[in-house]
């Protein structure tokens, strides 16, 4: 019998399949109240390695293993010291402990993922990319028909060129066209025309991110109004982070020497427009504000998923604490 392994090296630009990975392991620990308490979540690049340590060696309450979820490891441990005190701690984790290692696209090359493959059994790697062009189409209609739905191979189509490849962005989209549709009948290209959304290609998101950027709060929040009376709460924030995640591609693609297909080819574009337009927003940034505020809304995330904030309260204190409502 194979054994469990006790590091999961989940990596790619794909987060919401990695993040149903994740829950699997979460739902495995039973109860959910009693599942929070043996859960720990870090996030890099600022990571203390004592609290991690003890998170993943400590023993579970009530339940038969830990839950340990790291994101960003490679780059909070990178640097030769932390990253040998961090190899000798994967060597360590107990039985008991699954820990999650969530990264970015990692290389063969890697030094997690020569690890990974060097722990045997003990690890289990998985390399998540997100689906692209006519794979995009065709993960659409595989999603909708797991919710026991269906849509017209066109109607496909049209949402994974409006989508791109954000699979988070188009699971919203999916819920909304089903509901419209009332499980009843297939979603049509007229459906996905009228109701779907472009991400962060249209209405006045760019207006918003600019705002953003300039410091201007009072267009912050018009902007930030306007396109929540014109779409999808959860859409539109999960909108915005995957735009600052992009910056941040952009940035790195900026500071070497990237152009425009290098930023299609990232976020999985055919738009130009949208790609030179991240391009020229990411100049505005250092890298360090850019991931600061992409953690700000993952901890926003992590808080609308345990019902401790609400989604459109989370925007607007987002909006309110990056300009600091500079008018």
């Amino acid at each position: 019998m194979a054994a469990t392994p006790t590091v999961y090296l989940l990596h790619g630009d794909n987060e919401l399949a990695i993040q149903a990975v994740v829950q699997e392991l979460f739902s495995r620990l039973g109860d959910p109240t009693n599942a929070e308490m043996n859960t720990a979540r870090f996030e890099g690049p600022h990571i203390s390695f004592d609290e991690l340590k003890g998170a993943a060696t400590a023993m579970p309450f009530l339940a038969e293993r830990r839950l340990v979820v790291l994101r960003e490891a490679g780059k909070a441990f990178n640097a030769q010291e932390a990253r040998e005190r961090f190899l000798g701690l994967l060597d360590e984790v107990p039985a008991s402990t699954a820990l999650v290692l969530h990264e970015s696209p990692l290389k063969a090359s890697h030094w997690l993922m020569k690890w990974a493959k060097g722990a045997g059994e003990r690890a289990y790697i998985k390399d998540f990319e997100l689906p692209k062009g006519s794979q995009m189409a065709g993960w659409i209609q595989k999603q909708v028909g797991a919710q026991g739905g269906a849509i017209e191979g066109p109607a496909a189509a049209l949402l994974a060129e409006q989508i791109g490849s954000d699979t988070r962005a188009a699971s919203h989209e999916i819920d909304k066209l089903l509901a419209h549709a009332n499980y009843a009948r297939a979603i049509t290209r007229e459906d996905v025309a009228e109701l779907a959304v472009q991400v962060g290609e249209q209405g006045d998101f760019f207006a918003l991110i600019d705002a953003l950027s300039a410091g201007a709060g009072k267009q912050a929040m018009q902007a930030l109004h306007k396109l929540l009376a014109e779409r999808d709460l959860i859409s539109l924030f999960f909108g915005i982070v995957a735009h600052y995640r992009a910056l941040i591609q952009a940035w790195e693609i900026n500071q070497t020497g990237g152009g425009t297909e290098a930023m299609k080819k990232a976020i999985g574009t055919g738009s130009d427009f949208r790609a030179n337009k991240l391009l020229t927003q990411a100049r505005r940034f250092d890298i360090v504000s850019l991931k600061a505020i992409y953690q700000r809304l993952m901890e926003y995330d992590r808080q609308i998923k345990t019902g401790e904030l609400d989604a459109e309260l989370a925007l607007d204190s987002f909006v309110a604490a990056l300009t600091a409502q500079t008018a």
